[in-house]
């Protein structure tokens, strides 16, 4: 069975599920040569534990690396712009990633499921962070979301239950449904004057929060949005 491959260097496209769910392939060697990794390619590939990407690389797709669950640090190169949908869906051994500052867009599921996760720095480029980008990441204690973000997407960080505090920085209007839900060590969080809307069920679940303060541009609070917040002593809830 396959255990190791070398890509010659007149290959420039690795297409839609090539080594899909070869699951005893330990090594892969990208050439340079290379530019786009398609949807699916290295899925289920449970025995490949590192993998370089060329900085040849400008595209990883939907589903690239998921259920790669050997797969312990990857470094995305530096022209990737969009880290795809799926790209890394239950990698449950990955427990460092490097995001470099041209990726402007976290896809949907990126990152769901990582659960050896536990940190996680999002560069000043990400305007977008995806649903359900880092659901699951159950070991995440730290993640820095940056000034360009404008919206945290539904339930993105939902189920990061070892996730202590997280501030959600000025450039943030909404807050997505779910978008902490279930982040059951979540003690303190600080909701920016920039916000207008939190979403349902936002912080539902989050069985730690002891006191939170709702800035005054804030207009809506959507359905339990701090439902089953058992711990909550204090809630400042503005004029408006």
């Amino acid at each position: 069975s396959l255990s190791s491959v070398t890509i010659p260097n007149s290959v420039t496209e690795i297409q839609e599920y090539a080594f899909d769910r070869c699951t005893r392939l330990v090594s892969v060697t990208i050439p340079d040569s290379v530019a786009t990794i398609g949807e699916f390619a290295f899925c289920a590939c449970a025995g490949l534990t590192s993998v370089a990407i060329p900085d040849s690389v400008t595209t990883i797709g939907s589903g690239t690396f998921a259920e790669c669950a050997g797969l312990v640090s990857v470094t995305i190169p530096d022209l990737v712009m969009t880290i795809c949908d799926y790209a890394f869906r239950g990698c449950a051994s990955l427990a460092s990633v490097t995001i470099p500052d041209s990726v402007t867009t976290i896809g949907d599921y990126a990152f769901y499921g990582c659960h050896s996760l536990t940190s996680v720095t999002i560069p000043d480029s990400v305007t977008a962070v995806g649903q359900h980008a880092f659901d699951s990441c159950s070991s995440l204690i730290s993640v820095t979301i940056p000034g360009s973000v404008t919206r945290i997407e539904n339930e993105a960080f939902s189920n990061c239950s070892s996730l202590t505090s997280v501030t959600i920085p000025h450039s943030v209007t909404t807050i997505g449904d779910g978008a902490f839900a279930g982040c059951s060590r979540l003690t303190s969080v600080t909701i920016p004057d920039s916000m207008t809307t939190i979403g349902a069920g936002a912080f539902y679940w989050c069985t730690s929060l002891t006191s939170v303060t709702i800035p005054g541009s804030v207009t809506r609070i959507e359905n339990e949005a701090f439902s089953r917040c058992s711990s909550l002593t204090s809630v400042t809830i503005p004029d408006s």
